[in-house]
Protein backbone atom coordinates (compact mmCIF):
# COMPACT_ATOMS: atom_id res chain seq x y z
CA UNK A 1 0.00 0.00 0.00
CA UNK A 2 1.19 3.59 -0.56
CA UNK A 3 1.35 6.06 1.84
CA UNK A 4 0.42 9.72 1.31
CA UNK A 5 4.09 10.98 1.81
CA UNK A 6 5.60 8.18 -0.71
CA UNK A 7 2.35 8.92 -3.06
CA UNK A 8 3.70 12.87 -3.14
CA UNK A 9 7.32 12.37 -3.45
CA UNK A 10 6.99 9.65 -6.72
CA UNK A 11 4.65 12.83 -8.05
CA UNK A 12 6.87 15.05 -6.91
CA UNK A 13 9.52 13.13 -8.96
CA UNK A 14 7.43 12.59 -12.10
CA UNK A 15 6.81 16.43 -12.43
CA UNK A 16 10.36 17.06 -12.14
CA UNK A 17 11.10 14.43 -15.29
CA UNK A 18 8.71 15.67 -16.77
CA UNK A 19 9.80 19.27 -16.67
CA UNK A 20 13.27 18.41 -17.46
CA UNK A 21 12.79 16.24 -20.78
CA UNK A 22 9.88 18.48 -22.46
CA UNK A 23 10.62 21.85 -23.25
CA UNK A 24 8.51 24.46 -25.00
CA UNK A 25 9.19 24.66 -29.04
CA UNK A 26 12.46 26.16 -29.81
CA UNK A 27 14.18 26.03 -26.57
CA UNK A 28 16.88 23.99 -26.43
CA UNK A 29 15.57 21.09 -23.48
CA UNK A 30 17.66 20.70 -20.46
CA UNK A 31 17.84 16.52 -20.73
CA UNK A 32 20.31 17.20 -23.97
CA UNK A 33 23.24 18.79 -22.87
CA UNK A 34 25.38 18.15 -25.88
CA UNK A 35 23.13 20.14 -28.11
CA UNK A 36 23.34 23.81 -27.47
CA UNK A 37 21.21 26.42 -29.08
CA UNK A 38 22.28 28.14 -32.04
CA UNK A 39 24.40 31.86 -31.93
CA UNK A 40 21.93 34.63 -31.93
CA UNK A 41 23.28 37.37 -33.98
CA UNK A 42 21.76 40.98 -33.56
CA UNK A 43 18.05 41.32 -34.82
CA UNK A 44 17.47 41.59 -38.20
CA UNK A 45 21.31 41.58 -38.99
CA UNK A 46 22.11 38.37 -40.15
CA UNK A 47 25.41 37.85 -42.19
CA UNK A 48 26.05 41.59 -41.66
CA UNK A 49 29.77 41.81 -39.87
CA UNK A 50 30.07 45.03 -38.41
CA UNK A 51 30.55 46.27 -34.71
CA UNK A 52 27.71 46.92 -32.07
CA UNK A 53 29.09 50.22 -30.95
CA UNK A 54 31.05 52.74 -32.47
CA UNK A 55 34.76 52.96 -31.62
CA UNK A 56 35.75 55.36 -28.57
CA UNK A 57 36.66 59.05 -29.68
CA UNK A 58 40.88 59.44 -29.95
CA UNK A 59 41.63 62.15 -27.44
CA UNK A 60 44.99 63.80 -27.67
CA UNK A 61 46.93 64.80 -25.02
CA UNK A 62 48.83 68.16 -24.95
CA UNK A 63 52.49 67.97 -25.12
CA UNK A 64 54.54 68.15 -21.73
CA UNK A 65 56.49 71.53 -21.24
CA UNK A 66 59.67 72.03 -22.22
CA UNK A 67 62.59 71.66 -19.63
CA UNK A 68 63.55 74.89 -18.07
CA UNK A 69 67.20 76.20 -19.73
CA UNK A 70 69.94 76.55 -17.55
CA UNK A 71 69.84 79.84 -17.29
CA UNK A 72 66.04 79.78 -16.03
CA UNK A 73 67.49 76.54 -13.49
CA UNK A 74 70.18 79.44 -12.39
CA UNK A 75 68.07 81.63 -11.07
CA UNK A 76 65.27 79.49 -9.86
CA UNK A 77 67.98 77.46 -7.64
CA UNK A 78 67.87 80.22 -4.88
CA UNK A 79 64.67 80.29 -4.38
CA UNK A 80 64.12 76.56 -4.55
CA UNK A 81 67.02 76.00 -1.77
CA UNK A 82 65.11 78.47 0.26
CA UNK A 83 61.69 77.32 0.47
CA UNK A 84 63.53 73.78 1.38
CA UNK A 85 65.31 75.15 4.08
CA UNK A 86 62.01 76.85 5.97
CA UNK A 87 59.87 73.86 4.76
CA UNK A 88 62.22 71.36 6.87
CA UNK A 89 63.84 73.46 8.73
CA UNK A 90 60.46 74.84 10.58
CA UNK A 91 59.20 70.80 10.77
CA UNK A 92 62.64 69.77 12.33
CA UNK A 93 63.16 72.45 14.60
CA UNK A 94 59.63 73.13 15.98
CA UNK A 95 57.63 70.27 15.29
CA UNK A 96 59.68 66.87 15.44
CA UNK A 97 60.85 67.51 18.64
CA UNK A 98 57.58 67.12 20.43
CA UNK A 99 56.58 64.51 18.44
CA UNK A 100 59.44 62.56 19.62
CA UNK A 101 58.78 63.50 23.31
CA UNK A 102 55.39 62.79 22.71
CA UNK A 103 56.03 59.32 21.55
CA UNK A 104 58.09 58.97 24.45
CA UNK A 105 55.61 60.02 27.15
CA UNK A 106 52.70 57.54 25.30
CA UNK A 107 55.43 54.51 24.95
CA UNK A 108 57.80 54.70 27.78
CA UNK A 109 61.57 54.17 27.89
CA UNK A 110 61.32 50.65 26.35
CA UNK A 111 59.05 51.96 23.45
CA UNK A 112 56.22 49.60 24.04
CA UNK A 113 58.37 46.93 23.27
CA UNK A 114 58.98 43.67 25.99
CA UNK A 115 62.33 42.43 26.00
CA UNK A 116 61.95 38.78 25.95
CA UNK A 117 63.56 36.76 28.87
CA UNK A 118 67.28 35.61 27.74
CA UNK A 119 67.50 31.85 26.86
CA UNK A 120 70.73 31.24 28.96
CA UNK A 121 69.48 33.12 32.16
CA UNK A 122 72.06 32.12 34.78
CA UNK A 123 70.53 30.01 37.24
CA UNK A 124 68.75 32.01 40.44
CA UNK A 125 71.10 31.91 43.82
CA UNK A 126 69.84 29.30 46.43
CA UNK A 127 67.52 30.47 48.86
CA UNK A 128 69.61 29.74 51.79
CA UNK A 129 72.71 31.96 50.44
Amino acid sequence: MVTFGRWRRICAGALLVALVTVSPAGAPSLAFGDEEAPPQGPPGGEGIDRPCCPPPPVVYAPAPPRPLSTAAKVVYAPFYATGLVLRYGFYYLFVAPFEVFGRALSYGANGGVERAPRRYAPPPPPAGS
